[in-house]
């Protein structure tokens, strides 16, 4: 009885090996069904539709969030992938590489499954999904007692998942495999010396300090440039041409009338740590001690360059000449049934409190002259601003690099500066009235919640000075404004010692900035030692990963050009919230 019970055990052994070996030989071509049909198609040559969902069921295996995998637009990057693939398998054809049965069954067995992406979206779609950089999702198919390989845990984990029969995936794996062996060698042709990859440490882990002097144009514009009326005819005289076409795209915003408005604005601070009440009503009291000024007699102007909060308050509250449609709505009604020199009574709108007058309708040739004016004016105060400067900054550069501290050169330059004509020239928190009116008050003593005093030569915000910058490494941005963020830490980086300058100056959104290194640090060799395998390592990666891109386009380029999806594969499916599926979402919705 013994003797027959082994051979019986053992005739089982035998009969479970020869169907694992059967259902793992080599197939003779994939079965598909008869619903399948081109997901891809390159160079006559068809991935079918029963691969392309195998692919994205791997792909999302990991995921439950099917709102992001369609923000991220999963299906076409399955489809790419697959297409990467099949030029992967291709150059492998040519290059005579190959994966074995043993080699595939291996794999399988290990419950290692392959899946393919696009090269340039590996590293950041598969951590998104996530799926390490080989490309490798694990089955199950171990049983749970003997926690060996188990025939029948695989089969089902390959029906459940990827809905194709054990045969069909064997062959979609085999090409999974060889285009990942693909990536292996392309990958393992780089190189990275130890050399390289200390410069590039020391590259990020230095950091550069520097000092800098910011000349902005909106400085100039309030205090420097000159813009009477003979110097703004002068500049329309000799730039005609460039006026008249500025003028034709601006003449409809003056036609057939305009209105010359003055405005004193008092904004309700939105952040005032007392709340919206009281923020409105110190906001309310101080358009009433405007509106009292006014009635006294002061001149409108005077009174918007040290009460208003509008930024025309420097041009004493000029709006200039404003057509309908230009103005919130509760101004322009009150300027609609406004006669020429009223001045309005105080009118609420949801940025505060405003009191406007009336200066001139203007009415065809008329409203073409002022609009003519208004538009040289803006025009030549933006040359002329931007020449100053650019002037300015230069002129600080070349003294620095003379032998001049940062601190001296700007002093000198400041010393010599002179305001304008008829702009502001008072010290800081004086009047420009010189301290007459209703309230005036001494040098710095506005009340609280008025606005601040005029702007002068030494109290404007944007008036020139030495700042410095804090620490930052090779990929920092020392100056925000700065019109090309990377410029300042480029040209930081190329500046040997502290107190070198570069030859120019560095373009600011709204002027220029003169730099000057102020403190240079390097890395320790201890440092080095430390993150030495880590920076290697991503180093490596990197170059990699830029090889494999590198090559993938080369393939595209040559056996590979001619490819067409099935746009309605591609098309992510849309699911309600009760988790029904809806219309399908064209690419971009």
């Amino acid at each position: 009885m013994n003797r027959l019970s082994q051979i019986f055990g053992a005739a089982v052994v035998i009969a479970i090996a020869v169907v694992f070996i059967i259902q793992f030989r080599p197939a003779t071509g994939p079965v598909q069904s008869s619903g399948s049909t081109c997901a891809v198609e390159v160079s006559g040559s068809c991935i079918s539709s029963i691969e392309f969902n195998a692919s994205r069921n791997l792909l999302s295996m990991r995921s439950v969030d099917e709102n992001r995998l369609r923000a991220m637009g999963l299906r076409r990057l399955t489809a790419e992938g697959l297409y990467e693939r099949w030029l992967l398998n291709e150059d492998a054809e040519r290059l005579g590489i190959s994966v074995s049965d043993d080699e595939l069954t291996a794999e399988l067995v290990a419950g290692r499954m392959r899946v393919s992406l696009p090269a340039d979206k590996i590293r950041q779609i598969g951590y998104a999904l996530n799926l390490p950089e080989n490309l490798i999702r694990y089955l199950d198919v171990r049983n749970r007692q003997t926690k060996k390989f188990d025939t029948k845990q695989y089969e089902r984990q390959v029906r459940n998942i990827t809905k194709m029969s054990p045969t069909d995936f064997r062959e979609y794996q085999k090409k999974e495999l060889l285009a990942a062996r693909m990536r292996d060698l392309i990958r393992a042709r780089v190189r990275v010396g130890e050399s390289e990859a200390f410069e590039q440490f020391s590259r990020e882990k230095s950091t550069r300090a520097l000092s800098y002097v910011r000349f902005d144009r909106r400085f100039y514009t309030d205090l420097v440039v000159d813009t009477s009326d003979k110097a703004i005819q002068a500049w329309a005289d000799a730039n005609k041409e460039e006026l008249d076409k500025a003028w034709e795209g601006r003449k409809a915003q003056y036609q057939p009338e305009c209105r010359v408005v003055r405005d004193i604005l008092v904004e309700v601070d939105p952040a005032s740590e007392d709340g919206p009440d009281a923020a409105k009503a110190a906001a309310k009291e101080r358009i009433e001690k405007a509106a009292e000024r006014l009635k006294k007699g002061e001149r409108f102007a005077d009174v918007a360059r040290s009460a208003s909060d509008d930024p025309s308050a420097a041009r004493g509250g000029d709006l200039g000449c404003v057509t309908k449609g230009r103005l919130t709505k509760p101004v322009e009604d009150k300027l609609l049934a406004m006669k020429p020199g009223e001045v309005s009574d105080i009118i609420e709108t949801e940025s505060g409190f405003h009191v406007v007058k009336l200066e001139q309708i203007a009415k065809d040739a008329e409203a073409e002259k002022i609009g003519r004016h208004e538009t040289a004016r803006e025009l030549y105060v933006a040359h002329e601003s931007e020449r100053l400067a650019a002037e300015a900054a230069k002129q600080v550069l070349a003294a620095a690099a003379g032998g001049k501290s940062l601190e001296d050169a700007l002093g000198a330059y400041l010393d010599q500066l002179a305001p304008a004509k008829g702009k502001a020239t008072a010290a800081p928190g004086a009047r420009q009235d010189g301290g007459k009116g209703d309230g005036a008050k001494g040098a710095g003593q506005a009340e609280p919640g008025e606005a601040g005093p005029p702007y002068t030569l030494a109290n404007h915000p944007n008036r020139p000075a030495v700042e410095t910058s804090l620490p930052f490494n090779v990929s920092g941005s020392p100056i925000a404004d700065a019109k090309d963020s990377t410029e300042p830490a480029r040209l930081a980086f190329q500046l040997d010692k502290p107190g070198d300058l570069p030859k120019d100056v560095v373009a600011l959104e709204n002027g220029y900035a003169v730099i000057q290194l102020k403190e240079k640090t390097s890395p320790s060799q201890e440092q080095w030692e430390k993150d030495r395998e880590f920076y290697t390592s991503a180093m490596r990666a990197a170059k990699q990963n830029d090889a494999l891109v590198g090559y993938i386009r080369r393939l595209k380029s040559t056996i590979g050009s001619e490819v067409r999806y099935d746009q309605n594969l591609l098309k992510e499916i849309r699911k309600s919230e009760d988790g029904q599926t809806g219309a399908p979402l064209d690419e971009g919705e």
